[in-house]
């Protein structure tokens, strides 16, 4: 059998997330081809990145790193055209030779690339929570009116999908009937955090550099920030009410030390399923890239548990993740209204301006200020972030005086 080559384009390659897509790309070799990269203003690693993989196109979004770039590398990339900006990023998010796209840009720049890359029905490998939670709906409603795909890359949605799928269930995103009458509960794990035994009463003296240190991923500070307040494990439910829109009480997360199940799917019979592997985002990205088949070889060595525990979430001590759930409730830009309000804090916090426990009150104030309304376009999106950002300020400088 002859293999069609699919091209690829990875936004946010310098990231975790798009780093490990291209070393999955370059094992499938057969399979794969690299169209477009993108970065922010890691322009070392891009140029690394450009010698090494060759693609036809990389985009800094950074206009005075994309200045830097053009003068100390212009001369040294070979064939690689180098484009700047929103312009760039649509190049090798919809260009006609363009397969998949594996969104990994981190905030909104990523929203217009992924809405296009969709309504021009490429594939669309999704790592970014945030447009997901702020735009999901519209997002659902543009790709029910194309033949694009939404294939989760993170690693509980991505194991949820594997579950479901290796039981013999289709993949059908947002749709409640089909979910609801074939899968009982859908549960998704976390690793608890560098807090989980820190007992509450401590939670004041808590500092950013406490908690950007994940004690199993390695990730950036504010994911980080977000994976210790449980905030992140918030976003995941918000997630996955989206992609598979079953009633809220069917979907949860609990706290799995261990970081080997990633997630448990049960059924109506008693079964349950869960989806085990050690923590490689690999894994999870290779499926996404041959899914619905596993093709991609692991060199990780031999899988071994020893202690298997599940705990649950004490909601109390994570007022982030029962918030989050709320707004799961909500719908509508209750998750944009979440995501803007949090991305403040956590930046104000990481600056030392806000305690830790600022963090959950300062978005509880934000969503009873906020008007709750619906979303449709990419315009209203934006402009709704804007202004919730804006009241997010406001209130820090008016409530704890920082600015």
């Amino acid at each position: 059998m002859v293999l069609v080559l699919k091209t690829v384009s990875v936004l946010g390659s310098t990231g975790s997330v798009g780093k490990n897509t291209l070393e999955v790309i370059s094992k499938l070799s057969d399979r794969f081809e690299l169209y477009g990269i993108s970065c922010n203003e890691n322009n070392s690693l891009l140029y690394d990145q450009v010698i090494k993989y060759n693609p036809k196109v990389a985009v800094i979004t950074n206009h005075e790193k994309y200045n830097e770039f053009m003068n100390e590398y212009g001369n040294k990339i070979g064939k690689t055209r180098i484009l700047f900006g929103d312009e760039g990023l649509n190049e090798i998010s919809s260009h006609d030779n363009v397969d998949v796209v594996v969104a990994a840009i981190v905030g909104f720049q990523c929203l217009k690339p992924v809405v296009d890359a969709i309504a021009s029905n490429k594939t669309v490998i999704i790592a970014n929570k945030e447009i997901l939670v702020a735009a999901g709906e519209m997002i659902v409603s543009i790709l029910n009116e194309s033949d694009g795909k939404l294939l989760p890359v993170d690693s509980e949605h991505n194991a949820l999908l594997q579950v479901i799928l290796s039981s013999g269930l289709e993949y059908k995103v947002n749709n409640k009937e089909y979910y609801e009458a074939n899968i009982k509960n859908l549960t998704i794990t976390a690793s608890g955090g560098p807090f989980i035994d820190l007992d509450v009463s401590e939670f004041k003296k808590i500092k950013s550099k406490h908690a950007i240190k994940h004690p199993t991923w390695d990730m950036g500070e504010k994911i980080s920030v977000d994976s210790s307040t449980m905030m992140n494990k918030g976003l995941e439910i918000i997630e996955a009410k989206l992609l598979f829109n079953l009633n809220l009480e069917k979907i949860n997360a609990i706290i799995h030390r261990q970081s080997k199940v990633h997630a448990l799917v049960e059924f109506f019979d008693g079964t349950i399923i869960a989806h085990m592997s050690d923590p490689d985002m690999k894994i999870p990205i290779s499926y996404a890239l041959t899914f619905p088949h596993r093709v991609y070889k692991s060199s990780s060595s031999k899988f071994v548990c020893k202690d298997i525990t599940f705990e649950d979430i004490p909601m109390s001590k994570f007022p982030c993740y029962k918030l989050a759930r709320s707004v799961a409730e909500t719908g509508k830009n209750s998750g944009l209204i979440l995501n803007a309000a949090n991305e403040i804090s956590v930046e104000y916090f990481l600056n030392d301006k806000i305690m830790y426990t600022d963090i959950p009150n300062i978005i509880d104030d934000v969503l009873s200020r906020a008007e709750i309304t619906s979303v449709s376009d990419i315009k209203s999106v934006l402009d709704n972030d804007k202004e919730v950002r804006i009241i997010t300020k406001k209130l820090i400088k008016e409530k704890y005086g920082a600015s």
